[in-house]
C-alpha cells in the first residue's frame, strides 16, 4: 500500500475504537466527516499488474441560520494511486472515488426554502441532485455515479470538482420538477486546483439543466420515482469532423428507481446525446438490483448486481461498446463502519484488447 494511504487508513482503525459512542452536537451545526480507503487487485487482463490502493478524507458541514434559509460546505482530501490508464485502461473507471485534484472545496451553498419551492445557490455539483439513481449509489465502478452522457462529454461541476451555480426545486402532487445552471468550466481538478478554478460565459459557456420526476405506489408495498431530465452546455466543443470548434452540446436522459418494500429495489438509467461530432459517449444504459438482508442476522447489509454499456461515438473512435458487470456486497460492521467488496468483470476497455477482471475492497467510516 502507498505511503500516502496509511495515515488515511490510521485514522479510520481509530475511528473503529469509538463506533458506537454518541457525541452531542449543536443543533444549527452540524460537522460531518468520512474516510475511504481501498486497494485493489487485477485478476485477467488490464495493462498493469499488481494492486492500486487510494483513499479519501471527506469533511463538510451542514448549518441553519434560519427555520427557511440552511447551508453546506464539504472539502475532499484525495491521496494514492491515480493510474487508471496504466492499470486497467478502461474508459468508465473501475472506482468512483479516483480524482486527479489532492485538496479542494467541492461545494459551498446556501439554501432557502419557500414553502414547496427553494433556491440553493454558490458552488455546487449538479450530480448530487440530477441524473442519480438511489439504488445505483450502491455501485463503485464509476458509471453509476453521474450518467457518462454528461460527465464524459461535457465540463459539467460532478465529483469532485463543482462550479459556481443555481439550483432551482419546485415539489408538485406527483413529484418534482427542478432546473440549474453552473459556471460551465468548473476547473481543471488537478493537484493544483483547489476547487476555485472554474470560469463561465465564452468559451466557457453556462451548463443548463432541467429533470422532472414523478413518484408513484404500485401493488401491496411496491414505490418508486420515474425521471426524465435534459441538459445544454453552451461552450465551445472540439469537433471530431470539422477543423474549427463548434458550439453547444446537449443529451437527454431517463431514470427508474422501484423498490419493492424494504427487501429489494431495482434501477435503469438511459442517456442519449445526438451530437455524435462532439461527444465521446452518445448512448449510455444500465441496470442493477439490490437485496437487503439476504443473511437473515444481518439486516442492514445489501447486495447488488449492475450492468452498464456505453457507445462511442464513430467519429471519436473505432472500438466497440464498453460494458461493465459489477457485483458487490456492502456490510455494517459497527455502527459508523462499513467494509465492501467489488468484482467487476469490464469487456471491450478503451485501451486494450483483452477484457478485465478486478477485485476490489474499500473501507468506510464516518465521523
Amino acid at each position: 500500500m502507498k505511503r500516502q494511504v496509511i495515515p488515511l487508513l490510521i485514522l479510520s482503525f481509530y475511528r473503529l475504537t469509538l463506533a458506537g459512542q454518541d457525541f452531542e452536537s449543536n443543533s444549527s451545526f452540524h460537522l460531518y466527516a468520512s474516510t475511504t480507503v481501498e486497494t485493489w487487485s487485477l485478476l485477467d487482463g488490464g495493462l498493469g499488474s499488481g494492486t492500486r490502493s487510494r483513499g479519501l478524507f471527506d469533511l463538510g458541514a451542514d448549518f441553519e441560520l434560519s427555520e427557511q434559509t440552511k447551508g453546506n460546505f464539504n472539502i475532499l482530501v484525495f491521496d494514492g494511486d491515480r493510474d487508471v490508464d496504466a492499470f486497467t485502461g478502461d474508459f468508465g473507471v473501475y472506482s468512483n472515488i479516483i480524482t486527479d485534484s489532492s485538496v479542494i472545496l467541492f461545494t459551498a451553498w446556501f439554501e432557502h426554502n419557500f414553502g414547496n419551492k427553494s433556491i440553493r445557490f454558490g458552488q455546487l455539483a449538479s450530480d448530487e441532485r440530477f441524473y442519480a439513481s438511489a439504488s445505483g449509489a450502491l455501485f463503485i465502478n464509476g458509471n453509476f455515479g453521474a450518467i457518462p452522457t454528461v460527465s464524459a462529454n461535457v465540463s459539467a461541476p460532478v465529483f469532485s470538482v463543482g462550479s459556481a451555480g443555481v439550483e432551482w426545486l419546485q415539489e408538485v402532487n406527483s413529484g418534482y420538477w427542478q432546473t440549474g445552471v453552473y459556471a460551465g468550466y468548473p476547473g481543471p481538478g488537478d493537484l493544483d486546483d483547489h476547487g476555485l478554478k472554474w470560469k463561465a460565459g465564452g468559451v466557457a459557456g453556462y451548463f443548463f439543466i432541467a429533470e422532472r420526476g414523478w413518484n408513484y405506489q404500485a401493488e401491496g408495498k411496491q414505490t418508486g420515482v420515474f425521471k426524465i431530465g435534459t441538459y445544454y452546455h453552451s461552450g465551445s466543443f472540439e469537433s471530431f469532423t470539422q477543423a474549427e470548434n463548434v458550439k453547444g452540446n446537449h443529451a437527454f436522459y431517463a431514470i427508474l428507481d422501484h423498490a419493492i418494500g424494504d427487501s429489494a429495489s431495482v434501477f435503469s438509467r438511459i442517456g442519449v446525446n445526438p451530437k455524435s461530432d462532439r461527444s465521446a459517449v452518445t448512448r449510455y444504459f444500465d441496470l442493477g438490483i439490490n437485496l437487503n438482508g439476504l443473511i437473515e442476522s444481518r439486516p442492514d447489509d445489501t447486495f447488488g448486481i449492475a450492468y452498464s454499456r456505453m457507445r462511442f461515438s464513430s467519429e471519436e473512435a473505432k472500438r466497440p461498446d464498453e460494458e461493465v458487470f459489477e457485483i458487490t456486497y456492502a456490510a455494517n460492521i459497527a455502527a459508523t463502519w462499513s467494509v465492501q467488496p467489488s468484482l467487476q468483470w469490464i469487456l471491450d476497455t478503451r485501451k486494450t484488447t483483452k477484457d478485465v477482471l478486478v477485485a476490489g475492497i474499500r473501507l468506510t467510516t464516518d465521523f
